[in-house]
Order: structure tokens, then C-alpha cells, then sequence
């Protein structure tokens, strides 16, 4: 799929070598994910108009993968071997708990580590990084959506709601739209700002985040954009999960009065503060659930609940289905 790889020359005539992405597709990955790296690196090439960037897309059996939304996408290669500067994206799903930790991706993966390439773990990408042990330590991008579960089982990472970060030989994010950011980062690195620039403008992208930029969803937009305290008294709510506050402490903590929290959520947010914040607990429990090995009763008490039985009436009262039955069988 990459154009041809060559060594190009600097003005100084110094040779300079082709930088090469491995592009690992796993099932349920995301279109969008595969679809911003190579449309940011082919932009580039065309402004630079010489085949400075090279890549290829890979699977574990060289076969085709199909992705979350049912798209089936043909690959140029099985795992091929790396070299020192190679970068690996690794696109997949967000329930990484499908992936065999001992299998040939992971150990793969494991070795490309050992030969000094680099690692890049879009969304659930990140999440497998984790799991095999290659991101054991630092700062970790995740996307919101997973933070509870490095929260909960992964005490040696720092998990940020950021756009990328790069740790050792490892960078994360935490994909989607984020990747344009990732892969606008990675061209003006190697190919310089100008040229970055210029994929942001072909492509559209009215702004490039940086990496420390704070992931934000629509709710939390929303109220940002309409109001700084409702935005500050969400951020509280999604940081006292585990030990909810009453709406009077959050509307304390932001400096106004419960009845104008109470007029702000249900203006910008459509429900009140209560049931806003039990939507944030149950929304974690729901991922715990289904993308750990945890029991029940841990991931009640993870997500601020007393006991199984009220954890299990709000549960099935929000998502029609039980909390046991949302357990997966795990593959080791």
C-alpha cells in the first residue's frame, strides 16, 4: 500500500532514510484510525513530492481484517520483520480483551520493542500495549472511554485523557479524530513544520491540537463553550467516581449554589446533576465490566455503589441487561 521505499538526499547531499510505519490491523479497528494516518502521510509525500514517507498494512495471518464498522480491508503482509526506527501503529478494537495476550501479535509486538522500534497505540492500541507489558510505566494517552480501566488495573501507568503522549519508545493516543493530531505531530517532526502545515490545510483541519490538549466530550464541550463552572463542576463529578459527592459539595467546590448547578445541568446538559453523575458511574462500570476480568462486586465498589444489589438495579435499569451479563469470556 506505501509508495516505493528510497533513500532520499538532504541539501547537504547526507542520506536520509525512508521513514517507514507499520500499519497492524486487528480485528474491529477503526476505519478512522487507519484512514488519518495514511491520508496524513500521503498528503505529505505529495507536498514533499518525493516518497519520503513509507508504509505498509499488516495482520497476524497476512489475511484480510474486518473492522468495527463491518468494512473487511485487505492487507499487504503478514508480520514482517522490523528494524531499529520503524514505527508500529497498532489499530484495534477498544475490547482488547479479545486479543490472546500470548499470541502472535502480542509476541510480535514484544520483539519489534526489543529491536528499538516505535510503538504507537491507537485507542484500544494502547490499551494492548498495556496488557502484553511493553507500556509498564509513565504517563499514558487513553481515550476517555478507557481511562477506568487503567485506573483500575494498571496502578504503574499514568492514564490522561490527552491527545498523544510518548513514553520511552512508546506513544499512545487516543485515537479517532486524534490521530489527524498524532500524525500532523510525526510529519512536522521528521518533515518540518511547513510541510505539516500544508497536510493540515489539504486535509482540512481548521486546528492542530498538541499532545497536552484535553480530550473533551460533546457534553463537556458544551458546557465549556456555554459555561466555565458547569465545565469545572463535570470535571469534579468525573474525578469523585469512586467516592460520589452529593450536588451541594460539587457546587461548593466550583463556587456557586446547588440551585444553580442544578439550572446549569439541566439547561446545557438536559438532566440534573444526580442522575448526570450516576450516568458517569454506571458508564465506567459498563467498561470495567466488559473489558476486565473483574467480579461484580469490585467493579460496584469501583464505581462508587454500596452494594451488588443497588449497583444492579440502577444497571439494569440503564442499560436493560444485568451486571453479570455483561461479563465476557476471557482469552488468555
Amino acid at each position: 500500500m506505501g509508495r516505493p521505499e528510497k533513500k532520499m538526499c538532504s541539501e547537504q547531499s547526507e542520506p536520509v532514510e525512508v521513514n517507514r510505519f507499520i500499519f497492524l490491523l486487528m480485528p474491529g479497528f477503526s476505519v478512522l484510525d487507519l484512514g488519518s494516518g495514511l491520508e496524513s502521510l500521503t498528503a505529505a509525500n505529495e507536498k514533499l513530492g518525493r516518497a519520503f514517507f513509507q508504509w505498509n498494512t499488516v495482520s497476524e495471518t497476512g489475511g484480510s481484517v474486518t473492522s468495527s464498522s463491518g468494512l473487511s480491508v485487505d492487507v499487504d503482509s503478514a508480520l514482517p520483520d522490523l528494524r531499529r526506527g520503524d514505527c508500529v501503529v497498532i489499530c484495534s478494537a477498544f475490547n482488547t480483551q479479545e486479543y490472546p495476550k500470548s499470541g502472535k501479535s502480542a509476541a510480535w509486538l514484544r520483539q519489534s520493542a526489543r529491536r528499538g522500534a516505535l510503538l504507537c497505540g491507537l485507542g484500544g492500541g494502547a490499551l494492548f500495549l498495556a496488557r502484553i507489558g511493553i507500556a509498564n510505566a509513565g504517563r499514558i494517552s487513553t481515550h476517555w472511554r478507557l481511562k477506568p480501566i487503567f485506573q483500575e488495573n494498571y496502578e504503574q501507568l499514568d492514564p490522561a485523557c490527552t491527545i498523544f503522549e510518548e513514553t520511552g519508545n512508546v506513544v499512545s493516543c487516543g485515537g479517532g479524530a486524534a490521530t489527524l493530531d498524532l500524525f500532523s505531530a510525526f510529519i512536522s517532526q521528521k518533515a518540518g513544520f511547513e510541510i505539516s502545515g500544508q497536510v493540515a490545510d489539504h486535509l482540512l483541519c481548521a486546528s492542530v491540537r498538541d499532545g497536552n490538549s484535553r480530550q473533551i466530550v460533546a457534553s463537556f464541550r458544551h458546557a465549556e463553550y456555554r459555561n466555565e463552572k458547569l465545565s469545572k463542576a463535570i470535571a469534579y463529578m468525573q474525578d469523585c467516581l469512586e467516592d460520589p459527592v452529593s450536588p451541594t459539595v460539587v457546587a461548593e467546590q466550583v463556587g456557586m449554589s446547588t440551585r444553580q448547578l442544578e439550572r446549569l445541568c439541566k439547561k446545557h446538559l438536559g438532566t440534573t446533576p444526580k442522575s448526570y453523575m450516576m450516568n458517569l458511574r454506571l458508564d465506567k462500570a459498563r467498561a470495567l465490566l466488559q473489558q476486565t476480568d473483574m467480579r461484580v462486586i469490585d467493579v460496584a465498589t469501583a464505581s462508587g455503589f454500596s452494594s451488588v444489589s443497588v449497583f444492579g438495579k440502577h444497571y439494569k435499569r440503564r442499560f436493560d441487561i444485568s451486571p453479570r451479563s455483561e461479563t465476557t469470556v476471557l482469552v488468555h
